[in-house]
């Protein structure tokens, strides 16, 4: 009784140093998992927003063009891709700043794009 009692008093405590290598082991396993996934996960958000500005171009050109009502727009070539939307797709008409409204609500997009005579618009590159 005078044992238990002296243990008790003594307040000797803390973790060995088996358990903090089990710990330490523990967190690695996780942070093996989780690191991957989180990866994924950003270049898939990345990916779907790529796709998504690339649809708020077309609709942008689409809008200016039933609005001007156009049939042909300046093209922009695969090689002179753009970014600048105030001077996409070209000419007198542009998406961003232009006479008859803004069409698109940034000046530049984060991806380069180009198009065809027919408002057509693909993605050339993506950062």
């Amino acid at each position: 009784m005078r044992n238990i009692i002296h243990r008790l008093l003594k307040k000797e405590g803390g973790f060995t140093l088996v358990e903090i290598l089990i710990a330490v082991a523990i967190l690695g396993i996780v942070a093996a998992v989780a690191v991957p996934t989180v990866a994924t996960i950003k270049s898939r958000s990345e990916a779907k927003a790529n796709s998504g500005e690339l649809a708020n171009v077309q609709a942008a050109t689409d809008a200016m063009m039933g609005d001007q009502e156009l049939e042909t727009v300046t093209v922009i070539l695969v090689g002179a891709a753009t970014n600048d939307m105030a001077a996409f797709p070209g000419g007198s008409e542009n998406l961003y700043g232009d006479a008859f409204g803004d069409y698109i609500r940034q000046a530049t997009t984060k991806c380069t794009y180009y198009n065809t005579t027919g408002g057509r618009v693909s993605q050339d590159a993506c950062p």
